[in-house]
């Protein structure tokens, strides 16, 4: 399994025989300058599933539904708050409403809440779970509200987080925001995300080109014996044995 930092909220997993493409905002280059996904990915023989957590522009690119005119095995599935919105329509892609889910042959895909526009989604292969959040997070902004409306904001997180948690204790990988705009505790989402369901490895995502900061979040992760993975550059690779 290879693990690949695309740009912003997009990952890359790599899996013997299909590859799952999170949230493409867009392209970054490899060492030779080509592209990763528009000339590396979609490329590949394997089957391909994309993945998309919700509209925003920084999270959907409307140019992966044009993919699939010369990638015939490709799979589209969204949160249903794209079709809702209009960026999308019915024949582009399967839709998730929270709590829906997915499966075939090799994944479980199930659709869970976010604290921002969409969903986010927990995958099962292999009998491991990986997490992408999509916009789910403490997105507390305590330096810039209410103390009241700060603690609103993270009860409406710990809700959705505690739904995760009685869907699995567990996660091999999750994908998460660390988003330094938050001020001095933006590490706080991700370290109550960690504090409650185990999770064996740690990617941030959402922190723009502020690689030192979200990396601050090692330390942290390290408390609850959890292994950050820390990003220096878009196109960064990790591979773990499955």
């Amino acid at each position: 399994m290879k693990i690949t930092y695309i740009y912003h909220s997009c990952y890359l997993i790599e899996f013997e025989g299909f590859s799952i493409l999170f949230d493409y905002y867009k392209d970054t280059p490899r060492e030779d300058g080509s592209g990763w996904v528009k000339d590396y990915l979609l490329n590949k023989e394997e089957e391909l599933y994309v993945l998309c957590s919700h509209s925003h522009y920084d999270h959907f690119n409307p140019e992966i539904l044009s993919w699939g005119e010369w990638k015939k095995n490709i799979h589209y599935i969204f949160s249903k708050e794209l079709l809702k919105s209009g960026v999308s329509k019915t024949g582009d892609a399967l839709y998730l409403e929270k709590e829906e889910v997915y499966r075939d042959h090799r994944l479980t895909i199930k659709a869970f809440g976010s604290t921002d526009a969409g969903g986010s989604f927990l995958v099962g292969y292999n009998n491991r779970h990986f997490f992408h959040a999509g916009d789910l997070n403490n997105w507390h902004w305590s330096e810039e509200v209410s103390t009241e409306e700060a603690l609103s904001y993270e009860n409406y997180f710990l809700c959705e987080l505690e739904l995760l948690a009685e869907e699995t204790n567990r996660l091999y990988l999750a994908m998460f925001p660390v988003d330094p705009r938050l001020g001095k505790d933006f590490m706080r989402g991700a370290e109550q995300f960690v504090s409650r369901i185990k999770t064996d490895l740690f990617l941030p995502m959402h922190f723009g080109e502020n690689y030192d900061k979200a990396n601050r979040f090692g330390e942290i992760a390290a408390w609850y014996d959890c292994q950050y993975l820390p990003l220096s550059h878009r196109g960064q690779s990790f591979g773990f044995g499955m």
